[in-house]
């Protein structure tokens, strides 16, 4: 079972994208895929960003605001990708009740020294994990993710798998 971190998606759907071929086979591979919240976030922000979203509301004959969830209900299908919920809030000393992932970028962040969406992702990863998923890697095309790959292996337990 991977999780697939939105660089995967993007790349597979850009024309453009020289890794694009490789993002395709991955995503349209058996292997079970898991996608969490931050993937549609990012997602959404990379595509409301397109032009094209008007017209192909027009094309559709439905509303501007609906292409998006459209969208993406036709990536999740199309790809086979399972969205997967985490749960939880967790206590830091001397700031209280956070988000589970917030509270793993803030406490990891440190030791991982990665960006802050790229803390996120390997957070809802060892969250996954630790509520009982049996992830085994993380996909992506950021080479920003192999800063983090011995310690993802050794402390979480998960590969770090680039696409290039």
């Amino acid at each position: 079972m991977s999780y697939i971190d939105t660089s995967v998606i993007v790349a597979a759907l850009d024309p453009s994208d020289r890794r694009r071929d490789q993002a395709r086979r991955v995503l349209e591979g058996r292997e079970d895929k898991f996608i969490s919240e931050l993937v549609l976030a990012e997602l959404s922000s990379v595509l409301a960003r397109r032009e094209e979203l008007k017209e192909l509301a027009s094309e559709l004959g439905i509303r501007e605001h609906l292409v998006l969830p459209a969208i993406l209900i036709y990536l999740i299908k199309r790809f086979d990708l399972t969205y997967m919920k985490v749960n939880g809030l967790v206590g830091l000393p001397a700031i209280g009740e956070l988000y589970s992932p917030m509270a793993f970028a803030v406490i990891w962040s440190t030791k991982l020294k990665l960006r802050t969406l790229d803390l996120f992702h390997l957070a809802y990863v060892k969250i996954m994990k630790d509520e009982g998923s049996p992830v085994r890697s993380i996909l992506t095309a950021d080479k920003e993710f192999q800063k983090a790959k011995e310690i993802m292996k050794k402390e979480i337990g998960v590969e770090v798998s680039l696409i290039e």
